[in-house]
């Protein structure tokens, strides 16, 4: 009995090494979702949308011209923490802040008024190349199909 037991503990611990690692999961979600009306910066077209909250691990974040970290920076967000909000993500070339990297980005207005991207490098909570998982993708699959398109501008 004893030695059956062993070999089964054994058997367990070899199947614990060996078994895949289950992907991490976002422990921080964006969150709150709310209806904003956004404005686009060009033309005063109003574009009614659906904005999370998410929170950012600092304050004095870039936002980006495109999801590009080579593009020109058009403005900043000043405030860390939860006081921020986002219209959707979609991936873009990886951006890179020390150990923490990601290809995600996801799009707001800096606190100047001009619309960008922000590197998700920069939200709480995930690990490299994760997405957030309260923020939405564009498109079909924005609000499960009931809110608004994202607007035009920002593509």
């Amino acid at each position: 009995m004893k030695r059956m037991l062993g070999a089964a503990v054994v058997a367990a611990a070899v199947m614990a090494v060996a078994a895949p690692q289950a992907g991490a999961t976002d422990n921080v979600p964006c969150h709150s979702p709310r209806d904003k009306v956004l404005v686009n910066p060009k033309d005063g077209r109003q574009w009614p949308s659906t904005v999370r909250t998410c929170n950012l691990t600092r304050g004095h974040v870039p936002v980006y011209e495109s999801r590009n970290p080579g593009s020109r920076v058009v403005g900043e967000l000043v405030q860390g923490g939860g006081a921020n909000w986002f219209v959707f993500e979609n991936k873009g070339a990886t951006f890179k802040d020390g150990s923490a990297e990601n290809n995600w980005w996801a799009s707001t207005q800096a606190d100047n008024g001009a619309w960008g991207w922000v590197p998700e490098v920069y939200f709480a909570g995930g690990d490299n190349y994760e997405d957030d998982a309260g923020l939405l993708m564009p498109g079909g699959y924005t609000c499960a199909n009931v809110c608004p398109p994202a607007p035009p501008w920002m593509w």
